[in-house]
């Protein structure tokens, strides 16, 4: 539960509503009485003297007015919870809240062991890990709602700092004793001789792929489709085909041996820009201050660029 919602506890009554729709829904949730949630609710409204939420059959459904109010209590938790990071900076960091966005790419390998280190460091943060695309990290990251953004390089925003920018292998995904595995480069058409496993049309690599070669890959019956890193993995580990995916979905796989990343050769597929994003203007907490450190220092080993020759 946020820190600001200990000074008012109508304040996380009206959000849970907001959030949720239904005033029975958010009873249940915060485990008291719907009756309670009504009163705290209609006391506020008579005080204010306007109504936060229109009442339907089915729920409810914020006015103008709760609109408004939900934007200033968000932004009120935002602010509330950096005072209390800065107070605590006076007294070291043994506690602090870290909220970051990243890929899939990278939510089941790299984040498990990086909130393990922090944690054995400062045992007191806590962590929120937001999964998204790139477009909808840059917007949290834009509205502070997330501290940093791990995600493909967004459009260029006045809102947004680049800390660091890196480019990440494309190539094919293949196990060691295939044929393409001896190759220091191939052609994105080369691949489509092979039972091929390509990421879903939302996806940003597959986006890039689409515009090669006026869109081979609109052209091309894939083996399977998906948007699961851990699937494309696994079955190019079986055998049953060869996947297009950056170095850093396979590094542990290419360092144990198990597979071999064959960078693409075609101009415009060769890598894509990861970046490490916060709000531009705005001084970090420290918590995310310190998270944020630590992710610079190992930026380049991240993005699968620390040693080898790129396979």
């Amino acid at each position: 539960m946020p820190a600001m919602h200990a000074l008012s506890p109508f304040l996380r009554y009206f959000e849970e509503v907001a959030v949720q729709g239904s005033v029975r829904r958010a009873a249940e949730r915060l485990h008291i009485a719907p009756s309670a949630v009504t009163r705290q609710l209609k006391g506020f409204e008579e005080m204010l003297g306007v109504s936060l939420f229109e009442r339907l059959p089915r729920g409810v459904r914020l006015t103008a007015a709760g609109e408004l109010m939900l934007a200033s209590v968000r932004r009120l938790q935002r602010e509330f919870g950096e005072f209390l990071a800065q107070v605590d900076a006076l007294k070291g960091l043994r506690w602090g809240h870290v909220r970051i966005g990243v890929l899939q790419y990278l939510s089941d390998r790299f984040i498990p062991s990086l909130v393990a280190e922090m944690n054995r460091a400062h045992p007191g943060i806590t962590f929120t890990v937001h999964i998204a695309n790139s477009d909808q990290i840059a917007l949290l990251v834009e509205t502070g709602e997330l501290d940093i953004g791990l995600c493909w390089t967004p459009p260029p925003t006045a809102l947004i700092r680049r800390v660091r920018t890196v480019p990440v292998a494309i190539g094919a995904v293949v196990p060691p004793g295939h044929v393409l595995a001896r190759r220091r480069r191939v052609r994105f058409d080369e691949c489509a001789g092979y039972p091929l496993i390509l990421p879903t049309v939302e996806m940003e690599l597959r986006r890039m792929l689409d515009g090669l070669h006026n869109g081979i890959s609109g052209r091309i019956t894939p083996l399977l489709e998906t948007n699961s890193i851990f699937a494309m993995r696994q079955l190019v580990l079986d055998g049953s085909g060869i996947a297009i995916m950056t170095r850093m979905s396979v590094l542990e796989e290419i360092g144990r041996g198990e597979l071999v990343h064959v960078p693409l050769s075609d101009t415009h597929a060769r890598s894509m820009q990861l970046s490490l994003l916060t709000r531009a203007g705005r001084d970090l907490p420290l918590a995310p201050s310190a998270l944020l450190a630590r992710l610079e220092a190992g930026f380049e080993g991240y993005a699968g660029r620390a040693g080898g020759r790129g396979n």
